[in-house]
């Protein structure tokens, strides 16, 4: 027994099976929005069983069928470039040559 009032708890949860229990019913689209949604959640600070729920759920969008992989890592990565990911379409188009008077 610890000096302290707190113990931790033995952690028994099986995260893989609650994550593949959880994408179950979500279609194509809504497991890209969650796998993006789980990928900002775990660039942030948090517990270490919410970090495990996380990662259980990226686990299981990744293992799934019918996932693209390409996808997912455009998720993950972005764009590779600012003007990919910044630019608009003004930026490519060239204003002709006016004489000024």
């Amino acid at each position: 027994m610890s000096k302290w009032r707190y113990e931790e708890k033995e952690d028994n949860r099986n995260y893989d099976q609650e994550a593949e229990e959880l994408i179950k019913p979500l279609s194509l689209t809504q497991r890209y929005e969650l796998y993006g949604i789980a990928h900002k959640q775990t660039q942030r600070s948090c517990s270490d069983t919410r970090m495990k729920e996380l990662r259980a759920v990226m686990k299981a969008i990744e293992n799934s069928h019918l996932i693209d992989r390409y996808k997912l890592s455009f998720i993950m990565n972005g764009y590779k470039t600012e003007m990919a990911a910044k630019g608009k379409p003004k930026d490519g188009a060239k204003k002709p040559w006016r004489k000024q008077t």
